[in-house]
């Protein structure tokens, strides 16, 4: 009922909330009720936490709206654990890992998680860099690796192929 024992993609447990046809109560944002009209292009939404919006999309991942009478432009992008925000305060590019994400133009907005902690912020973008370049160094060592097996592999053939050919000339005046 409140998200309890439900995961995400990740199999990270998902916000604790209640979210209903008209209703949304949750830990932090409280209880609201909302109703939503569709009328051809445009959407209409009145809240009762966030006001009246009226918005409509403008572009794929990308809408503008007026809510309370402020505009408000939202796109939002992402291409596997890649994410790209835009907005008319500024541009947002972000990794998703294990771990939460990183922020690369608002580090202050990076979050971090582990065994059940949850940092954002600076010391949530500190632990990312670190965790990301311990990864980058696993990734770079089994390349490094495969890299010398696949080498090996490739100056061991012509030496295989003079010992099966020695072997088959021996074996060649043997037999006569």
């Amino acid at each position: 009922m409140f998200g309890l024992g439900k995961k995400d993609q990740s199999g990270k447990q998902v916000r604790i909330e209640h979210r209903g046809k008209y209703t949304r109560a949750s830990r932090t944002g409280g209880v609201s009720v909302r109703a939503e009209k569709k009328l051809g292009p445009v959407n209409l939404t009145a809240n009762s936490s966030k006001g009246l919006r009226v918005s409509t999309r403008v572009a794929n991942g990308a809408r503008v709206a007026l809510q309370n009478g402020r505009f408000q432009f939202i796109g939002r992008w992402k291409a596997g654990p890649l994410g790209f925000n835009l907005s008319k305060t500024g541009v947002s590019a972000s990794v998703k890992n294990h771990m939460g994400s990183f922020n690369f133009l608002k580090p202050q907005y990076s979050s971090f998680k582990f065994a059940g902690v949850q940092l954002r912020g600076k010391k949530a973008a500190q632990l990312q860099l670190i965790y990301i370049g311990a990864m980058a160094v696993g990734l770079a060592a089994m390349l490094a690796i495969r890299l010398v097996i696949f080498l090996l592999w490739m100056l061991s053939l012509p030496m295989l192929l003079l010992w099966d050919m020695a072997k088959g000339f021996a074996q060649g005046f043997r037999d006569r």
